[in-house]
């Protein structure tokens, strides 16, 4: 499961590294330090390499020599993690995987997982298998930059209201992780609820995207595909959708737009810490 271009990873990843809240990563970091200085980090859908970039560097400050295990199914995509990876001198190995059927099995010895922008992609039953797979390993979960439903734009539109609730709609068509509908804007808090279940003290803490004009590349994007979505569920007249999209490409060199995410952090046995 990925299906993602390393086009828009690409593009996407400044304004990913600049929304990670850092206070996550680095008590992350502290957890697997208490408990020695060599562990698995097992980073599922790892796309290009992004949490590892964001992450290792945080690891290592905090004296931890991470193994980092790769999981995707996209050989592009594997074969970018592993060249990012060995330019930043980190310790990993790729994992070919199709993450709806091999997520546990992928997981192993792990000590600390991690993913990023995945679980909006994951139906409930999904997630709740993944929980398992993680308490039962006894692992720590990173999750970073799940879309939560919020969106604002700079200067407003009256449509902009309609446009985002549709695409928070379409926001729950399945994505093939897992079956049934995607959790969407609720996969986080839908994350964390399974997390505290199984006994682990969590926290959530937002990751907004902050876009103004020098992200103008992925404003554009973002409408688009808001756009796109949107047109699909066919809640609007095309006629009406097409001027609210003019309207924010048109403005996406000058305006502003906040994109809601939050990060999670799970870690075992601090469920009364």
């Amino acid at each position: 499961m990925s299906g993602f271009q390393p086009s828009w990873l690409a593009l996407r990843e400044p304004a990913d590294r600049r929304a990670r809240d850092a206070g996550l990563m680095h008590k992350a970091a502290e957890w697997l330090a208490k408990s020695g200085s060599v562990h698995v980090v097992v980073d599922l859908g790892c796309g290009a390499g992004s949490t590892l970039a964001a992450m290792d560097p945080i690891l290592r400050a905090a004296g931890c020599n991470a193994h980092w295990r790769l999981v995707d199914d996209d050989p592009a995509l594997l074969a970018l993690a592993a060249e990012r990876a060995a330019r930043l001198g980190a310790d990993a190995k790729t994992c070919r995987a199709d993450l709806s059927d091999a997520a546990g099995a992928a997981i192993g010895n792990a000590r600390l997982v991690t993913a990023s922008a995945l679980f909006d992609l994951a139906s409930r039953d999904f997630v709740v298998a993944l929980a398992d797979a993680i308490a039962g390993a006894g692992a720590a979960l990173y999750a970073g930059l799940s879309y939560d439903g919020s969106t604002t734009f700079q200067p407003s539109h009256p449509l902009d209201g309609i446009v985002v609730a549709g695409f928070n709609r379409h926001q729950l068509r399945p994505k093939g992780l897992g079956t049934g509908p995607s959790l969407g804007p609720g996969a986080a808090r839908m994350l964390a609820k399974e997390m505290q279940a199984r006994g682990y003290g969590v926290e959530l803490a937002e990751s907004p995207w902050l876009l103004g004009p020098d992200d103008r590349a992925l404003a554009v994007e973002h409408v688009t595909g808001m756009a796109e979505a949107v047109g699909e569920l066919a809640v609007l007249d095309p006629a009406e959708l097409d001027a609210w999209k003019t309207f924010r490409l048109e403005t996406a060199g000058d305006g502003r737009a906040m994109v809601g995410h939050l990060d999670l952090l799970a870690l075992p046995g601090s469920a009364d810490d």
